[in-house]
């Protein structure tokens, strides 16, 4: 028996990185997994080297997160596919890095589309299907950035902040309609993806980079994306059932450290 038997997840963001690793971890906890991404050829890939080791358990969707009219379409092809959705993980994201002077509105609005404004389109139109399928779990994926500053991340502070609190308004919701669906963020520090492979290689890249990176990290070091997909894991299972309204750090003490400074 898996930890999430029977489980049906829809993850955002899952041609590479954390999303491909969650959807992963969760084939082999015994979900099905609807992997989506804007990337639809490399995401097709990352399902079928799932599929290779867990037959029949990943499927893959070209997905474009702002588009109102996609979420649609996708989450009924997925809930066709899988027969229910009740896992939704809200992965997908981009990072840009800007002062208030140097960011410029279109910057801004790309990062608070993806990151932000996607997740209130495809939180709303997948609670449908977390109803008819309950127990249920909604797992946003912020940073600790959404809980720290940094004066050159403006846009990424403000989205990845609002993913936090969306996340408890709608556990807020759903607990009190009495529907039995949880909803979380998770705040991961620097991780070993692409995604931040641009900013090793501002600090020089190779490990003199990654040093750089993680100095603010009490670990002292990166996380890894397994040490991420433990959590969302966990958040997806009926272990987490009385879990909701709740943040999440997997920061190796990034934010414990800055209490009080």
């Amino acid at each position: 028996m898996g930890r999430l038997d029977g489980k049906k997840a829809f993850i955002t963001g899952a041609a590479q990185g954390l999303g491909a690793c969650f959807a992963r971890m969760f084939a082999e906890e015994g979900a099905l997994v609807a992997l989506t991404d804007v990337q639809g050829d490399k995401v097709a890939e990352t399902a079928e080297a799932i599929n290779k080791d867990f037959p029949g358990a990943a499927f893959a969707f070209e997905h474009d997160v702002t588009d109102h009219d996609q979420w649609k379409s996708v989450l009924a092809e997925a809930n066709e596919a899988m027969r229910g959705i009740s896992v939704l993980v809200n992965n997908a994201g981009i990072g840009t890095m800007a002062n208030i002077e140097a960011e410029t509105w279109e910057g801004y609005r790309k990062v608070m589309d993806i990151d932000l404004d996607s997740i209130f389109i495809g939180t709303q139109a997948a609670l449908p299907y977390l109803k008819k399928n309950s127990p249920a779990s909604i797992i946003n994926i912020s940073s600790v950035a959404g809980l720290m500053a940094d004066a050159n991340l403006l846009s990424y502070n403000v989205a990845k902040a609002g993913v936090a609190m969306m996340s408890k308004s709608v556990a807020l919701h759903c607990a009190k309609a009495g529907y039995e669906i949880i909803c979380n963020s998770v705040h991961p520090v620097f991780t070993r993806t692409p995604m931040i492979d641009p900013i090793v290689q501002m600090g020089g890249g190779g490990e003199e980079g990654e040093a750089k990176l993680s100095r603010g990290i009490p670990m002292k070091r990166l996380g890894e994306p397994e040490e991420v997909g433990h959590m969302v894991v966990y958040l997806a299972s009926d272990e987490a059932k009385f879990v909701t309204g709740s943040e999440f750090r997997i920061d190796g003490g990034m934010t414990a450290g800055r209490v009080g400074k």
